[in-house]
């Protein structure tokens, strides 16, 4: 986009904001009832906007019962009301007009009730369904508790962890947007297995999971966004909550975390702390069949089977710290600070066979001796300003972030060759691979909201990221203790990206029916530059992203929404890199710099009960879509790098519903199955594939009495195939036991992954090999932690908001 184009935007945009007309707002008021009629004082009471469940204000009842918001704008709304020893209960979906409202009452049913010594506290299940997103509530759980974030996601519905290739798919499929605070990271995938890896899930308020989001998000993620909320305390007063965990699987596992608050009336400081560290393996075997590229026979062939053995350590610390600041009634500053540092090295030996046949003898076998280090850090300010008009003037929010990662990374294989027949291509007996990376993050966002007429809304908002990142990859390769630097190796890449974008959402009641329309602009400027090898690749393009959200309740228990959304899914830095990696002298991945993003239509149809039940059905079509690709070259070596490849559609089935069994027994089931055809050209050839799959999620929570409760969680999946990649059967047990000593004191005690079958058999078939392999991790881990909440510990309604790098948080993937 021109440059007097994007000022055209602006101008547009503020000149829409000057002249608005202006609407009143009203006041919302209603009362909080058990199974009796009786009123629940204290219990707190959240006013959700309808179409996307995000929270407009909170507040608590009073000793009668009653609650009320004020000055609330026009719209659709939902109230949500909780309280200790009761379950969770939404209204349904409200009109407010510019008439004070009432809303119907609300009836609370009890689940626990008062023991001799203690009250056992009524908490979230693990795993809630929203209209709009499934929320996995990783502070309450007990066999979540003590685990890292990767070991808590991997446990998510729909959610699955390859391992092999560190990658993070959401009901099958790449593409994913990983954010932590709604911030995105911009790192590699690779990058952000680490992060989450050494990140203590006690940090961990919540992980929310959207796969179809409105215009107001960032157009990225094909397959939708997966957002990690850390623990900010809102209660008044000074007040903090510490945790200690510890463990053991075949290695050692530690983690502590603190959290700290102090809230008076105009301003509120936080922070918390948490340190991850322990140790882990990665017992890796694969059976490659593949052709000789560089034989004069073409039927000559190498039958290769490989295994690696790596004993990992790991040293984590993540904080966040912050203070919002209102110094006069309609305003409030924030500014917050968060970092992350990992510390992750292995160390073990790797070997490899190779013959020409299965029953041949072995012509080469090579032992390899590898060592490998990540020591990196990643730290972002935001300055945020929050401003209200007044009731008739809307609201105004305004974020600067800036954020820098840095990663300093080595990779050394030492080889030695047991058996060489004939004459065979030899790998050097060192190599060495160190590669200093750095990602500079700057961002600016502004939205503002306001009432039109006849209960519709506006909302509209501009945004400008710029994101610079330098990788320096040097290769050295030689005999051990005289290594010589391989310029044809090395590779310096920087690459820069800039992203304009503006957004208008528009939503309102026409007919009893919610319709949400939206529509964002942007204008993407990238530029990939290999200062080795002198390659430049720059793309310059604007895109339009529709979104559209229509819901009607067909009942009074039933809601029905329809949702259209455009989306576009960007290389991440890495696979736009053309240096190499090394996993051993004959497999190494090389990075793409021509990759074009890839494009995904997406629609789904959801149908909620008032019971807490929720079913969906949903289509995509993505199209130049990116995928990782082996290809065999230089007799028996083979490399991995990422093409466009084709196009695919999918379709998916989505079942959740929660039961109470017995009393003191609930069961949140969730159900996945979806159907995903792939076309496109391989190696020459073009293949078309098809895939029925599916994933089951339970989680069990048990009430024992006298402050004990329990959780046992599982998951299986059916075989299934992705892209080129199949894998069979899966399925974790997960089980934990929880004491709650008194209102400040838990004791939780998990064992996770308990018949240790969390063990990952990838395949692949091609017109020209196939690779069959498997790979076991230290996951089944028993853990101990101790949980203590200290000070004042009364509850007020917190400041909701979003900062300007919310949507951010995805190219790490």
């Amino acid at each position: 986009m021109k440059s007097d184009q994007w000022v055209f935007i602006h101008a547009a945009w503020l000149t829409s904001l000057l002249t608005l007309q202006t609407f009143g707002q009203t006041r919302l008021s209603g009362s909080i009832r058990d199974e009796t009629g009786k009123p629940v004082p204290f219990a707190s009471v959240a006013l959700l906007n309808a179409p996307d469940s995000s929270v407009a204000k909170g507040t608590a009842s009073d000793q009668q019962g009653a609650y009320a918001f004020d000055n609330i704008r026009v719209g659709q709304y939902i109230v949500r009301a909780t309280a200790v020893g009761y379950q969770k209960v939404y209204s349904t979906v409200l009109n407010v007009t510019t008439d004070p409202a009432d809303v119907p009452v609300l009836a609370l049913a009890e689940v626990t009730g008062k023991l001799s010594e203690v009250q056992v506290t009524a908490k979230k299940p693990f795993v809630e369904q929203q209209l709009d997103r499934m929320v996995v509530n990783v502070a309450n759980s007990i066999v979540g508790s003590g685990s890292t974030a990767l070991e808590v996601l991997e446990k998510s519905p729909g959610v699955t962890v390859d391992y092999q290739n560190e990658r993070v798919q959401l009901r099958g499929k790449e593409g994913v947007i990983v954010q932590i605070d709604g911030k995105q990271t911009y790192l590699s995938a690779q990058d952000v297995i680490d992060l989450l890896r050494s990140m203590s899930s006690d940090n961990i308020e919540t992980i929310e999971l959207m796969t179809n989001p409105s215009a107001k998000y960032d157009a990225a993620g094909n397959s939708g966004i997966i957002n990690i909320r850390l623990k900010k305390n809102s209660n008044v007063g000074t007040n903090g909550t510490a945790s200690l965990a510890g463990g053991s699987g075949r290695f050692d596992r530690e983690r502590g975390s603190l959290q700290l608050n102090h809230r008076t009336k105009k301003l509120n400081l936080f922070g918390n702390y948490s340190l991850n560290r322990g140790g882990n393996y990665w017992d890796f075997q694969l059976d490659r069949n593949q052709p000789d590229p560089s034989a004069a026979d073409a039927s000559r062939r190498n039958v290769i089977s490989q295994y690696t053995d790596l004993k990992f350590r790991d040293l984590g610390q993540n904080a966040k710290a912050g203070l919002d600041f209102s110094p006069i009634k309609n305003t409030t500053i924030g500014v917050v600070w968060t970092g992350f540092w990992s510390d992750h090295s292995e160390d073990g030996p790797a070997g490899a066979n190779f013959r020409r046949t299965a029953s041949s003898p072995v012509y080469l076998q090579t032992q390899t001796h590898k060592t490998y280090s990540t020591v990196s850090q990643n730290q972002i300010g935001n300055l945020n300003l929050q401003h209200s008009f007044g009731q008739r003037g809307g609201q105004l929010t305004a974020d600067v972030d800036v954020g820098h990662f840095s990663r300093q990374y080595s990779n050394s294989l030492l080889t030695q060759t047991l058996i060489a027949i004939g004459d065979v291509n030899l790998p050097g007996a060192g190599l060495l691979i160190t590669q200093p990376a750095t990602v500079d993050i700057r961002t600016l966002k502004a939205d503002y909201n306001r009432p039109l007429s006849k209960g519709w809304t506006l909302e509209t908002g501009l945004k400008s990221a710029l994101v610079k990142t330098n990788n320096d990859l040097n290769l050295s390769r030689g005999s051990d203790g005289a290594l010589v630097a391989d310029p044809s190796l090395s590779n310096h890449f920087q690459y820069t990206e800039r992203v304009n974008a503006a957004y208008v959402n528009v939503a309102g009641n026409w007919r009893k029916t919610n319709v949400q329309a939206g529509l964002r602009a942007e204008h993407t400027h990238s530029e990939g530059n290999s200062l080795t090898l002198n390659q430049v690749v720059t793309r310059d393009y604007m895109k339009w992203f529709p979104s559209l959200f229509v819901s009607r309740p067909l009942s009074s228990n039933q809601t029905l929404t329809l949702s259209y959304s455009y989306r576009i899914d960007r290389p991440n830095y890495q696979n736009l890199n053309p240096a190499r990696g090394y996993v051993d002298p004959y497999a190494y991945s090389q990075g793409n710099a021509y990759l074009k993003p890839q494009f995904t239509h997406a629609l789904e149809g959801r149908l909620s009960l008032k019971n807490g039940v929720f079913t969906s059905l949903g289509a995509n079509y993505t199209t130049d879509l990116m995928y990782f690709t082996i290809h065999a070259l230089e007799g028996n070596k083979s490399y991995v790098t990422t093409e466009n490849l084709g196009h695919s559609q999918g379709y998916t089935l989505t079942l959740s519903w929660p039961v109470t069994v017995v009393k003191g027994w609930q069961l949140q089931a969730n159900v996945l199955g979806y159907y995903n055809r792939f076309q496109y050209d391989y190696e020459g050839t073009v293949l078309q594939i098809q895939n029925v799959a599916g994933r089951l999620n339970g989680n069990n929570a048990f009430t024992l009495g006298h402050g004990w409760t329990a959780e046992l969680n599982g998951w299986v999946s059916t075989p299934s195939v992705n892209g080129i990649w199949s894998t069979p059967w899966m399925g974790v047990l997960d089980t934990g036991v929880q004491k709650v000593v008194s209102s400040a004191l838990k004791i939780k005690l998990s064992l996770q992954d308990v018949f240790h079958s969390n063990v990952f058999r990838p395949s692949v078939e091609t017109p020209t090999g196939s690779q069959v392999g498997r790979m076991s991790l230290d996951t089944r881990v028993a853990l101990l932690n101790l949980t203590y909440a200290f000070g004042n510990q009364k509850l007020k309604g917190e400041r909701q908001r979003r900062t300007g790098s919310d949507d951010e948080t995805r190219r790490a993937n």
